[in-house]
């Protein structure tokens, strides 16, 4: 395989603040070739569109010829993960639609359906497979795609986020621990997801994220957008909010995103009969705010660690640059579609 061959896969995640994407070449050790990331205004009319910023994305060679995968939003899946009697596949395709009928508010017809099995297990006197269910509108799923169609960029699959996160953690140097917590805080949303040995097990997605932050500094200042959101770039989460009003506008923001990681951490050991989640991971722009890891960690009570997503992957020189780096945890999603194997 050539630097640059069809074999290789380039994850593109397209969030409300901007579109990361990464190449990356498999093998038995994945190697990334190529990453860049295109930030949008906060005044999305401002923007020239996001197939503008694909077409130009995809127009040099970095990310020419490549298989493309993206990844829904998760405000438009519904993921469920549950336990089914072992069967042959054909009937576990029908089985999932019926399940699928169960979670979705639209009719069956109108959706695209899913599934990944992510373990077996014998439970006397039958095995059983633990799977993930992942449901989508069809509507939703051609809108999301519109701008690479626009782009003239072919996409070979549509992914979630959790899965994406799962293939990251399959790369990682240290088997990670049983019970994990990703929690990622984008510009408009924030997700939860909880991994069981690696394999997703709750996904949660709330509609809060990067941006209310700012509006809430901007409300509190009385201050344009774009300017609470270079103040917010410079708050300290951990600074005194009776001292620091942008550090109280973003903690009345953050701590209603904490109260429902909790309460979904509570519903996972409730539900699955779990005794501790071990860890907390994030990912996302938010992460990368002064402070955000100890104040997540201390309101949380779990430790808390940022994301290194190109832990444990070769990297071709100057395909990733310090400014990237410096950026990482906004590339999790990113790098873990490039890294699907099918």
């Amino acid at each position: 395989m050539g630097i640059f061959g069809t074999s290789d896969i380039t994850g593109v995640d397209i969030g409300n603040g901007s579109i990361k994407i990464v190449r990356i070449a498999g093998g038995r050790k994945p190697r990334v070739l190529a990453a860049a990331i295109v930030e949008f205004p906060l005044d999305r009319t401002e923007a020239p569109g996001v197939s503008t910023d694909l077409r130009f994305l995809f127009s040099g060679k970095k990310f020419r010829n490549a298989r493309v995968i993206t990844v829904m939003p998760g405000k438009h899946l519904t993921i469920r993960s549950l336990s089914m009697p072992a069967m042959p596949p054909q009937e576990l395709v029908e089985a999932m639609r019926w399940e699928a009928k169960r979670h979705i508010s639209y009719p069956l017809d109108a959706a695209i359906v899913e599934y990944l099995v992510t373990g077996e297990r014998r439970e006397k006197p039958v095995s059983k497979f633990d799977v993930v269910l992942i449901a989508a509108e069809r509507r939703a799923v051609l809108e999301h795609l519109a701008p690479f169609q626009e782009a003239n960029v072919k996409v070979a699959v549509v992914d979630a986020n959790p899965l994406a996160i799962r293939n990251v953690l399959r790369v990682r140097p240290k088997p990670d621990q049983r019970n994990v917590v990703v929690v990622d805080i984008g510009a408009g949303k924030t997700e939860i997801d909880i991994f069981q040995d690696g394999a997703p097990r709750f996904s949660r997605c709330l509609e809060t994220g990067g941006i209310e932050m700012t509006r809430a500094i901007a409300a509190d200042a009385g201050m344009e957008l774009h300017d609470a959101e270079a103040k917010k770039h410079r708050v300290n989460v951990l600074a005194p909010p009776e001292q620091n009003p942008a550090s109280a506008a973003v903690r009345s923001v953050l701590d209603t995103i904490l109260v429902e990681v909790r309460r979904s951490i509570d519903y996972y050991q409730a539900t699955f009969r779990e005794q501790a989640v071990d860890r907390l991971v994030l990912t996302g722009g938010g992460a990368l705010m002064a402070g955000m890891k100890d104040y997540v960690s201390r309101t949380i009570n779990i430790p808390a660690e940022l994301d290194s997503p190109f832990e444990g992957l070769a990297v071709r020189k100057n395909a990733v640059t310090q400014d990237i780096r410096a950026l990482s945890p906004r590339f999790t999603a990113a790098i873990g579609l490039a890294l699907r194997k099918a």
